[in-house]
């Protein structure tokens, strides 16, 4: 209960210092490309760059065909990567969002646990890009028109968000005095993307071997942008998945918010 406590309070911090969550969402955005030659152009060059590799290669190149279901391989994998990129991407960066913003831990007036939020939403603007250049492709290309199944992607996107929050938390307090947190969750994303159904349905799994995805919780995500832009279905379909998430989700959640509140006194010194 104390632990709930805690996050129920850092969410109502959130909604009153949103205005200087904003402001290091945004100045966290512009230096991931500030930095470089050509600049913010590569937080749109980037995801279109990507998603047109995927569509070419599928549609023109390996030509994979239908899925079971009968919906063509190349959009059914490019709304699966989609999700995936920004879950694996904002793990490992999470990693390094303290040291990153040392300078911020020992002002008294500033919440800590704003870090690893600010690096979510720095990389869900990106995303955000990619969700739109996909439908464009989804429009043109393969004639997926927009269906009011759509409006679930908010649901999903808010779903990422929590899961991400408890996972950033942990590995972002972790790595301050476990420098090879970084290298482990580039080994776990690894591992998770073979084990998750991304570029492989999951009907293909048989027998027991379907509980790798099941008890995966990106699987959720990733089958769920398929669930809204291609396949047509609710997320409430599905009772037995939706609880098994939110209860894994809640777990991870409330870990990362125990783990970082634990280590947070001695963030200041060891950084």
């Amino acid at each position: 209960m104390k632990i709930l406590n805690r996050a129920i309070d850092t969410i109502k911090l959130f909604y009153t210092q949103r205005n200087i969550l904003i402001t290091l969402i945004i100045r966290d955005f512009k230096s991931r490309y500030f930095s470089s030659f050509i600049g913010l152009p590569w937080a749109f060059v980037q995801p279109a760059v990507y998603v047109f590799v995927i569509w070419f290669a599928f549609t023109f190149g390996l030509r994979a065909g239908n899925t079971a279901t009968g919906v063509p391989f190349a959009p059914w994998l490019l709304v699966g990567m989609i999700p995936w990129l920004f879950i694996s991407q904002t793990m490992i960066v999470g990693c390094m969002a303290l040291p990153e913003y040392a300078y911020l831990i020992k002002k008294t007036s500033f919440n800590v646990s704003f870090i690893p939020i600010i690096k979510i939403f720095s990389g869900m603007i990106v995303h955000v890009i990619m969700i739109f250049l996909v439908i464009i492709i989804l429009i043109f290309s393969f004639q997926i028109y927009p269906t009011i199944y759509w409006i679930q992607i908010i649901y999903y996107l808010f779903a990422t968000f929590i899961l991400l929050t408890g996972i950033s938390l942990f590995v972002a307090s972790v790595n301050v005095f476990i420098h090879d947190m970084a290298h482990i969750v580039n080994i776990i994303t690894t591992m998770l993307f073979w084990a998750t159904p991304i570029i492989y349905p999951f009907t293909m799994l048989k027998g027991n071997y379907r509980y790798i995805a099941l008890l995966n919780p990106f699987f959720y995500i990733t089958e769920g942008y398929r669930y809204t832009f291609i396949e047509k279905v609710w997320f409430f379909e599905f009772v037995e998945m939706n609880i098994y998430f939110w209860s894994v989700t809640a777990f991870i959640f409330i870990v990362g918010v125990f783990t970082f509140q634990k280590l947070k006194a001695d963030f200041g010194d060891v950084l």
